[in-house]
């Protein structure tokens, strides 16, 4: 009879920890917040290049890794856009090159690998035709799950996903922090 109640009491137990740790997962990341501040360089003598932020001011909402939006202003990718043009006509076809820098949470660029910039769907830096039109730029700023050796051992994931020394204290770094970087806008002659 103790034999049963034992088994029992496990099993109850083992249920209670399964739904803490699942619950511990799934609140894992919905506090990570990114906020529409995007710092944009002109850069472009002798032609001025300008630059239109096609972005609302929407309330925040909480950047997670692919795979843990929970609730409602949880995202796992935000996209911005911005309309780009020249001040003056240009004789010859030159190249617009958009690339990305100083990536920073919380002020703080310690993880900012932890921060994925697409600019056009081509990574973060990109090299276009750019003619006396004006052309839309697309950015998606994704944030990716940190992982730690022990972490990926446990879960059976590849080495190779390994990004941080300890993800919990990387998860309590970027926790409810936000987001930042600066587009780089730059003109140069085509060949």
């Amino acid at each position: 009879m103790k034999k049963g109640k034992i088994g029992v009491a496990l099993i109850v137990f083992l249920f209670i920890g399964f739904v803490f740790t699942t619950t511990s997962a799934f609140s894992y990341w919905r506090e990570v917040t990114v906020s529409n501040d995007v710092e944009i360089i002109n850069i472009g003598e002798p032609v001025e290049i300008v630059v239109t932020d096609l972005n609302t001011s929407p309330a925040s909402v909480n950047l997670v890794p692919d795979g843990y939006a929970m609730k409602i202003n949880d995202v796992e990718y935000v996209t911005l856009s911005y309309e780009v043009g020249v001040s003056q006509e240009l004789m010859n076809t030159v190249n617009l090159i958009v690339s990305t820098d100083r990536i920073l949470i919380a002020g703080d660029d310690t993880y900012a690998h932890l921060i994925d910039i697409d600019i056009m769907g081509m990574g973060d830096e990109v090299i276009m035709d750019l003619y006396n039109d004006t052309i839309t730029i697309d950015v998606v700023v994704r944030l990716i799950e940190p992982i730690d050796a022990e972490e990926a051992a446990e879960s059976g994931l590849d080495e190779s996903r390994v990004n941080v020394g300890d993800s919990l204290a990387a998860y309590q770094a970027i926790n409810n922090q936000n987001v930042s970087f600066e587009l780089r806008f730059e003109l140069e002659n085509k060949e």
